[in-house]
């Protein structure tokens, strides 16, 4: 079987024949007994854009590590004149604590060409271990292939709204997928998880002596934000809204700044983006008895926190360790799902991006 010269298949494993695709993988375990199979879930990745198959397969490489699994990489390419499916099985393995044996998650890719009703959740279908839940991470923006057959099997759907170059409507589809009668799945944004230590950060400031104080006197609350990082700027906002109690006024014909109410009084939400590969490089909440301020710099694994009022100074690091893809995805799945919190909060998402509800 001639590779295709665009798919990088040493990287894939082997290519199988689809017919044999089964057998295949009962000798990929049968030909060494060092090897153990181990799956707690099924995780599989969909992409539209073929040429990611390389970088996600070193994203199964990492989630294994941690997450055991039946990994299955899927890249489609709708716009194939021919309609076909090609196969590839490898394997991840890692050394259990004495070093004679090895732990391994298998990696299934498959290549799909062309249109076909059905075709993408017939090949999920078809090699899911039916006993475990399905983690699914649908990369880039949602498609026609996102449709009922497919998310009716979906236990935990991973999105990058990031990635969306209009998330309104991408949004909105979302939701519609979720409240649907095939739908339920739990939902892990990567945008939501990249300003998850920050929340936490900001959350412990207010353990602070005096900084309950200072938040019922906030003046202004600005944000920065890392090209690209605009939504994870908005969600963040989403949040202290919610968790402060603060109202979000409408009408505001600029962009980057809002009005907040809280308990009568304006406070001035201001946004703006900077040359930062960190998704919010800096929160500062300024008011008359000094500021609270966190930082994430570009070249730390730490969020910096200070502390600042008429009372004193405190600083503090938080560990943030979320970075790559492949960090994002594996400190998601160590922790649950809040989907109806994650929609509720979308609804002050959607009136900060300027969509306000009547």
């Amino acid at each position: 079987m001639n590779p295709d010269p665009d798919i990088p298949s040493a990287d894939l494993g082997s290519e199988v024949p689809l017919a044999e695709l089964g057998q295949r993988l009962k000798q990929l375990w049968q030909s060494n007994e060092a090897k153990t199979k181990a799956s707690l879930m099924n995780f599989a990745i969909y992409s539209e854009e073929v040429d990611s198959l390389t970088a996600n397969t070193e994203v199964i490489r990492e989630v294994t590590r941690e997450h055991a699994c039946r990994a299955l990489l899927i890249a489609a390419n709708p716009q194939a004149p021919d309609v076909s499916v090609r196969a590839w099985i490898t394997a991840h393995c890692q050394l259990t604590a004495g070093g004679k044996k090895s732990v391994c998650s298998e990696q299934i890719t498959f290549l799909i060409s062309g249109q076909s009703a059905n075709l993408v959740p017939n090949t999920v279908f078809s090699w899911l271990e039916s006993d475990l839940p399905l983690t699914f991470w649908w990369q880039g923006e949602f498609s026609d292939r996102f449709e009922p057959h497919l998310y009716a099997v979906i236990d935990r759907l991973v999105i990058d709204s990031g990635e969306w170059r209009d998330p309104l409507p991408q949004l909105r589809r979302l939701e519609h997928a979720w409240r649907h009668d095939h739908g339920g799945f739990t939902v892990n944004d990567l945008s939501w998880t990249r300003v998850l230590h920050l929340r936490m950060a900001l959350a412990a400031a207010f353990d602070e002596p005096g900084a309950l104080d200072h938040l019922k006197e906030i003046e202004e609350v600005q944000i920065d934000y890392g090209t690209g990082h605009r939504l994870a700027a908005k969600m963040l906002a989403a949040w202290m809204i919610h968790q402060a109690g603060w109202i979000l006024e409408s009408g505001w014909p600029s962009e980057g700044s809002f009005m907040v109410l809280h308990h009568g009084r304006h406070i001035r939400l201001v946004f703006g983006e900077v040359e930062s590969r960190r998704a919010v490089p800096r929160v500062e909440l300024l008011g008359p008895r000094g500021v609270i301020g966190l930082t994430h710099e570009n070249d730390s694994p730490f969020i910096h926190t200070l502390i600042g009022l008429s009372s004193g100074s405190v600083e503090r690091l938080t560990p943030c360790p979320c970075d790559t893809p492949a960090e994002l995805v594996t400190e998601r799945l160590r922790r649950g799902c809040k989907t109806k919190r994650y929609f509720t909060l979308l609804r002050t998402v959607r009136a900060l991006l300027g969509e306000f509800e009547n």
